[in-house]
């Protein structure tokens, strides 16, 4: 039921604030330097820095993950064991 209550929620919120936060910035950037074509190097380095901290993310989430397995083994050994 939780995960279901999460999906809900990522699908109503933070799907349609992500498209219309990159809509801002990219209309910004058009304002800013005059044209899509001059703003699109500034484009790509956001997304570098987006892209960036998405795999930052993911590798710690990858050791979280890790961790919590490392965990539930020594508990499951120890009730084994009991």
């Amino acid at each position: 039921e939780t995960k279901v209550k999460g999906k809900a929620a990522i699908d109503v919120i933070c799907n349609p604030l992500g498209k219309s936060g990159g809509s801002l910035v990219q209309q910004f950037m058009i304002f800013t330097f005059g044209s899509l074509a001059a703003s699109t190097p500034y484009l790509g380095g956001v997304l570098l820095v987006i892209v960036l901290m998405w795999l930052k993310a993911a590798a710690s989430l990858n050791v979280q993950f890790e961790d919590l397995q490392k965990q539930r083994l020594a508990e499951a050994a120890e009730e084994s064991t009991a």
